[in-house]
C-alpha cells in the first residue's frame, strides 16, 4: 500500500511538476528518492542453486507447483 502511494504521488509530481510547478518537483524528487532507498534497503533474494556452465553443457529451467511431478 505504501509503494504505490510512493508510485502514485511520484508520477503525479513528475507529471505536475513538467507542467510547471515547482513543488510538485520537489515532491516527486523526495518520493522517488524514498523508492529508492525502499529499494536498496529490501533484503536480496536468496541463491537457490549455483553452478559454473561451460560449453556443451544443458541449462534446463522449469517452474511448476511445490509437489507436481516435472
Amino acid at each position: 500500500m505504501f509503494g504505490e502511494l510512493l508510485r502514485w504521488v511520484s508520477t503525479s509530481g513528475l507529471r505536475r511538476g513538467i507542467a510547471g510547478s515547482r513543488p510538485w518537483v520537489v515532491v516527486a524528487i523526495v518520493a522517488i528518492g524514498a523508492r529508492a532507498i525502499g529499494r536498496l534497503a529490501r533484503e536480496p533474494e536468496p541463491v537457490l542453486y549455483r553452478t559454473v556452465i561451460r560449453p556443451g553443457d544443458v541449462l534446463r529451467v522449469t517452474a511448476g507447483r511445490p509437489g507436481d511431478p516435472t
